[in-house]
């Protein structure tokens, strides 16, 4: 029927109708390289649930409050199924990552199917048919496809017929997994460094009754090295085992048992009782007890205690492995991996990772309330790197800019599509602040990704190059510290770990971010107060080229000040910790922590 309202729900354009009033969902739909076709169709936007900052907050903690109820749940059936009793805390660790990623996908893609059936109810669309579904893999594939178009129509097209809405279908097809692509060309080189780590692991597993077990750990592989020396060769290092191509076949009838599983009244539960086990990856369902197996085989038996960094998160067989050693009393380890840790206000990958271990080593800030216990020290990202001199002679202004997936998919604010347009909006106001003077000393560092840029659909370059065409771009080949040592002066626009590595080495840096859409923790803002006093860090991208445009002539004489070094001192000592005798005091730390486990482990029933 014509002129009645047709609702897209992604970017997709085959499953459009646009002889038909459009009604787009989000920002998403909307691919800056389609705007001269899109711009032309008959539509307008559908508002979002998200009106600001402060809204994406509390719907960030409402998210959590909901995960925190449904994940004993979910445990429960997990546990039933499989025919184990283990605690809440194991399948916090092997499942917690998915699924709080998945329900504030699922919430967020909800709610603004609410927000258009409210304002049209009597809207038309085109679905995804029921046998072009497709159930991930593992944590790592679902992250991949929950960023992707397709899949976010699959997920749009379930929430509908839960509301039950019947509209026509199309069938498509799912692009392949990165995941099971041929692996890559090997030099001789990478094999026989290859086999040369696979004899020293299987040798340490047989010969060494109780390794300590560090895995992607963001140390330096040179300090992996002296700690082993160290250890007495008594470390099993890993940065996360191969992945299984192995594909799972997802079991029909033992998932429509999982559907009855019931989560609550609401009509947002009932709706993710409807999906969530059909949506789980197969690790967690078909492939679970194979894993585990796997785990067994790969991993030392019985570990004095086990570091990581972020293996927490997607290597599923390490995870496995690591919550058995929990139920058996072994002490796990955590470290912050990025410059947000301990310093935004809302951050679920702090609070996950600290729930899920004993302790907890931080860059040097500290935090009460937390699960595990904060044990500051010096950061392993950063071990290894070295102070520099600010320097006149030196040519350039290195931009560090981000990027956020299109949809959904964790932690708010800033990765709601709606207040990532605001930070684009950022980028044009900051360039078209710069001098004729500096201008031409610009040059961008994206988000790298192998041999380009992670740019997730939103052409950031393009759209910078329309008010600033004569951008220079940084080689995505090029090693950050080896590009930052090579300019003048850094400026970095969000908040990530980028600037902790710059102030961790000195460089003379200006920052500037919205304090509306990076929230801080209450112990972190003195700290970046600090930095505002000094002229560091700036609250708008306008002031923040002032200072570029003024600072950039002589950077030796204003990062050099007396007071901005000590402000910079302070603020590196908590949040960007280094020091020379890092590889000694991490040394110190395991040996005191396998202690720590050992009786920890006696003490078991």
């Amino acid at each position: 029927m014509k002129n009645k309202y047709f609702l897209v729900t992604t970017s997709l354009e085959e499953f459009w109708d646009p002889e038909q009033p459009l009604l787009f969902l989000g920002e998403w739909c909307l691919r800056f390289d389609r705007r001269s076709y899109w711009a032309l169709l008959d539509g307008h936007q559908i508002e979002s649930y998200l009106h600001d900052a402060e809204e994406a907050h509390i719907t960030y903690r409402r998210i959590d409050d909901i995960y925190e109820r449904i994940l004993p749940i979910v445990a429960e059936a997990l546990n039933t199924i499989h025919k184990t009793q283990y605690s809440l805390r194991y399948w916090r660790l092997v499942v917690g990552p998915w699924l709080h990623r998945y329900i504030t996908g699922v919430y967020d893609r909800f709610e603004r199917i609410m927000c258009a059936l409210q304002e049209f109810p009597e809207l038309t669309t085109t679905v995804l048919s029921e046998k072009s579904f497709v159930v991930p893999q593992d944590t790592n594939e679902f992250n991949r496809r929950f960023s992707e178009d397709m899949y976010n129509l699959q997920i749009y097209s379930k929430i509908l017929c839960f509301l039950g809405k019947k509209f026509p279908e199309k069938d498509a097809q799912h692009e392949p997994s990165h995941k099971f692509k041929a692996v890559p060309f090997r030099s001789w080189k990478q094999n026989l460094f290859s086999t040369i780590t696979d004899v020293y692991r299987f040798l340490v597993i047989k010969l060494v009754s109780h390794p300590i077990v560090i895995s992607n750990s963001y140390f330096p592989k040179v300090v992996e090295l002296r700690l082993f020396v160290k250890l007495f060769g008594g470390v099993f290092t890993t940065r996360g085992m191969k992945q299984q191509n192995v594909q799972y076949q997802a079991d029909d009838n033992l998932r429509k048992e999982l559907e009855k599983v019931e989560f609550g009244n609401d009509i947002f539960s009932k709706c993710l009782s409807s999906m969530l086990f059909d949506d789980m990856p197969k690790s967690f369902i078909e492939g679970y007890v194979s894993i585990v197996d796997i785990g067994i085989n790969k991993y030392p038996s019985s570990p004095k205690m086990i570091f990581s960094a972020n293996s927490w998160w997607c290597d599923e067989v390490f995870k496995c492995w690591a919550a058995n050693c929990a139920e058996n009393g072994i002490v796990l380890l955590g470290s912050a991996h990025g410059g947000n840790y301990g310093t935004s206000l809302d951050m679920p990958n702090l609070k996950h990772e600290t729930k899920i271990v004993d302790y907890y080593y931080s860059w040097g800030w500290d935090r009460e309330g937390c699960h595990s216990a904060i044990i500051p020290m010096p950061a392993p990202k950063l071990m290894g790197s070295k102070k520099i001199e600010s320097n006149n002679e030196k040519v350039g202004i290195l931009w560090a800019t981000t990027v956020v997936p299109r949809y959904v998919m964790f932690g708010f604010p800033l990765t709601a599509p709606e207040l990532y347009q605001k930070y684009l909006l950022w980028h044009k106001r900051f360039a078209l602040s710069l001098s004729n003077k500096v201008l031409p000393a610009i040059y961008l560092r994206a988000h790298p990704l192998g041999d380009g840029w992670l740019d997730h659909g939103w052409n950031v370059l393009s759209r910078i190059k329309e008010y600033f065409p004569n951008l220079r771009l940084d080689s995505p080949k090029k090693p950050f510290l080896e590009s930052i040592g090579s300019c003048r002066l850094f400026v970095c626009d969000h908040l990530s770990t980028a600037y902790v590595e710059a102030l961790a080495i000195n460089k003379p840096t200006i920052l500037f971010w919205s304090p509306e859409t990076n929230k801080l923790s209450p112990e972190a803002e003195q700290y970046f107060e600090l930095l505002r006093s000094v002229g560091v860090l700036f609250d708008s991208p306008e002031a923040a080229a002032e200072a570029v445009n003024s600072v950039y002539g002589d950077v030796e004489t204003w990062w050099n000040d007396t007071e901005r070094q000590k402000v910079i001192g302070v603020f590196r000592d908590r949040y960007c910790r280094t020091s020379p005798d890092a590889t000694h005091m991490w040394a110190q730390e395991f040996c005191r922590m396998a202690l720590i486990s050992h009786k920890l482990k006696a003490e078991l029933p």
